[in-house]
């Protein structure tokens, strides 16, 4: 019975490792959720800002929209050049967490494949066991 004692270590400590890559995956889309919903909050502010067509002449005159675009577009960058990061380390932990489930299946085969010889080989045993005890009856 080691045997299946040993697959049932491997299935908890592979299914240990796949929850560990998938909550640091969870982490990752999050910080991805995050960094784009503040791209939408920027470029609601954005369109909430536009002045009436009146108040964009003495907006202009004063040099405040120039300033409010140059903040925007810098910080639209800065957000993007994170996320552009996010998203290629979002991408290196989704090949982890595939690996990972992988090995879970894997494991999962394994053990039923275990099961289903010891099914086979109780069988036997059991028919085997019946025919003898039939012979032996029967003499």
């Amino acid at each position: 019975m080691t045997r299946q004692r040993d697959l049932h270590d491997l299935k908890q400590i592979t299914r240990a490792h796949y929850d560990q890559h998938q909550q640091r995956f969870s982490k990752i889309v999050a910080q991805e959720n995050a960094l784009r919903g503040e791209l939408a909050r920027l470029d609601e502010m954005n369109r909430n800002t536009q002045p009436p067509e009146p108040a964009v002449t003495e907006m202009r005159a004063i040099g405040a929209d120039v300033i409010w675009q140059g903040w925007l577009g810098r910080a639209k960058t800065s957000l993007n050049l994170q996320l552009a990061r996010v998203l290629a380390v979002k991408e290196r932990h989704l090949i982890e967490v595939r690996r990972a489930f992988g090995k879970v299946l894997v494991v999962e085969d394994l053990s039923k494949q275990f099961r289903a010889e010891n099914r086979k080989l109780l069988g036997e045993k059991v028919l085997s066991d019946a025919i003898t005890q039939a012979v032996q009856n029967g003499s």
